[in-house]
C-alpha cells in the first residue's frame, strides 16, 4: 500500500478526504516560501480542510472535481519553479476556490431562497427584498433587472441558476459584502456597472455562452484576483475592469487582447 493507501474497513468518502488533505499538505511543502504561490496554496488548503461534511449527491460530485484539481496541482508543483508553473498553479487554485465556495453553499442543501425574497415580473427579477446571506435565485428568472440588488450590504453570495440570460445595468452595484457569484451557461451579457465597486468579490468564473461584458461591469472590484473568461466572449467594453488592482498579469493580458481600454 502506497503513501496514500488506506484500510478497506474505512469509509470510502473519509479515506478520499484524508488522502487529499495529505496530498494538499505535500503541495504546500513543494512550494517555495518566497513564492507568491506559497500563501495562496496554504490559504486554499486551509479552506479545503475546513469544509463541512455534506452527504448529498451534488456535494460528492463537487468533491470529486476538487480531488481531480488537487491531482492536477500536484503534477504542476512537481515541476521546477518557473513563471509557467506559477500561472498554471494559480489557474488551478482559482478553480478549486470556486468549487470550495460552491460546496459551502451546499451546506444549506442548495435550496432556493424563499420566493417572498424576490419581486419577479414576467421572468425579470426587479428587486431583492430578502435578509441577505447566501442567495439562490428561483428557476423562473431570465433577467436580473437594473439595480435589482443595488447597494445591498448583506448579500454574501448569489447563485444564478440556468436560464438567466442577462444581468442588466447596476444590478449588483455597490454590494460590498458580495464575495461569490455563480454564473450560468445561459448568461449572454453582463450590463454596465453590473458589479461596480463589489469590493469583496474575489473570483468570477464564466461558462461558455457569455458574449459581452459592458462598460464598468467589474470596475473598482479591488479584491478581484481571478476571472475565467469564456471562449465565446466577443466584446469587453471600455473600463470594464478599471481599478481591478488585484488581477494577475496573465488575466490582464487576456483582457487586453480583446480591448486594451478595458483596464484603463
Amino acid at each position: 500500500m502506497g503513501l496514500f493507501g488506506f484500510g478497506k474497513k474505512e469509509d470510502k468518502n473519509t479515506t478520499q478526504r484524508s488522502k487529499y488533505l495529505r496530498r494538499f499538505q505535500l503541495i504546500t511543502e513543494m512550494s517555495v516560501p518566497e513564492e507568491d504561490l506559497f500563501t495562496d496554496i496554504e490559504n486554499t488548503r486551509s479552506r479545503f480542510e475546513h469544509l463541512p461534511e455534506v452527504s448529498s449527491k451534488v456535494a460528492k460530485e463537487i468533491d470529486e472535481q476538487i480531488y481531480a484539481l488537487i491531482d492536477s496541482l500536484y503534477q504542476t508543483m512537481s515541476t521546477r519553479p518557473s513563471e509557467a508553473r506559477t500561472q498554471a498553479a494559480h489557474k488551478t487554485l482559482f478553480k478549486i476556490e470556486n468549487l470550495i465556495q460552491e460546496r459551502k453553499t451546499l451546506t444549506k442543501d442548495f435550496e432556493e431562497s424563499p420566493r417572498k425574497d424576490f419581486i419577479i415580473e414576467n421572468g425579470v427579477l426587479t428587486s431583492y427584498v430578502g435578509n441577505g446571506g447566501d442567495v439562490v435565485l428561483p428557476t423562473n428568472v431570465e433577467v436580473i433587472g437594473p439595480k435589482a440588488f443595488y447597494h445591498n450590504q448583506s448579500v454574501r453570495s448569489v447563485v444564478l441558476q440556468e436560464g438567466v440570460k442577462v444581468i442588466q445595468d447596476e444590478a449588483f452595484y455597490l454590494c460590498r459584502a458580495l464575495a461569490y457569484v455563480k454564473l450560468p451557461s445561459t448568461l449572454t451579457r453582463v450590463g454596465q456597472s453590473a458589479f461596480y465597486a463589489c469590493k469583496a468579490l474575489e473570483n468570477v468564473e464564466f461558462k461558455n455562452g457569455t458574449t459581452c461584458i459592458d462598460f464598468y461591469a467589474f470596475g473598482k472590484c479591488s479584491s478581484l484576483k481571478q476571472i475565467a473568461l469564456p471562449k465565446t466572449l466577443k466584446t469587453i467594453k471600455d473600463k470594464a475592469f478599471t481599478e481591478c488592482e488585484s488581477l494577475p498579469r496573465s488575466v490582464k493580458n487576456q483582457i487586453k487582447d480583446i480591448n486594451k481600454k478595458a483596464l484603463d
